[in-house]
């Protein structure tokens, strides 16, 4: 599949319809308004592994980031410093079984991810989002407020699960959209196919290799 040269920007405001997340196409670039929460490791296992999933309105919040964010007390208050995504990969295991179960409709994190995860979002109709490169402690200016977190005292700051109120947050890549494609996949096979044109222009062989074992 050819990605458009011309990507659109598109603003979306949580909880996500189904509708929305249909019309994403691979190369989007997203902002999101509204709430979402953030999960890792410990959260997946508690909701996927143990079926305890945090107490949180997942029809409302229905977009997870993959993401320890980092955040200093001031007033009384929650205030964001910086939102870095984590590698999605890491959470393969669990996620094609969150999303049937919490009914996700977005997930945004660092790289992309597998095979069963890109089934299951075009199932249920889900996408995942990938970061642009914009930096942590910008996001972080995007949060409007802390709705809520879970797991603090147990876990910290870094596992817990953060409930949170974004304005305009992004932009972010849609990498899989919801009809199970993948954007890093495509530009995978996009590179092979002008390689071996390339190869062929120049007489090189097909299993030529640029380095040898000694």
């Amino acid at each position: 599949m050819e990605i458009p040269l011309k990507q659109r920007t598109i603003h979306l405001r949580t909880p996500l319809t189904e509708a929305d997340v249909r019309n994403l196409q691979l190369g989007d670039h997203v902002h999101l308004s509204g709430p979402f929460f953030t999960g890792r490791s410990k959260f997946h296992i508690r909701a996927v592994e143990e079926g305890k999933p945090h107490p949180i309105d997942y029809a409302t919040a229905n977009v997870l980031m993959h993401i320890g964010p980092v955040f200093k007390r001031e007033n009384e208050q929650w205030i964001p410093v910086g939102l870095d995504q984590t590698s999605s990969f890491r959470f393969e295991k669990w996620e094609p079984e969150l999303i049937r179960r919490l009914r996700l409709r977005g997930i945004i994190g660092k790289t992309t991810m597998g095979l069963r995860t890109m089934e299951m979002m075009r199932d249920v109709g889900c996408v995942h989002l990938t970061r642009v490169g914009v930096p942590g402690n910008l996001l972080a200016k995007r949060i409007r407020s802390v709705i809520g977190v879970y797991g603090l005292e147990e876990f910290g700051m870094t596992e817990a699960t953060w409930v949170l109120e974004a304005d305009n947050l992004g932009p972010f890549i849609v990498d899989i959209d919801s009809q199970g494609q993948n954007l890093f996949h495509c530009l995978k096979e996009g590179v092979a196919l002008k390689m071996k044109a390339l190869y062929q222009r120049f007489g090189i062989p097909e299993d030529f290799k640029y380095s040898q074992d000694a």
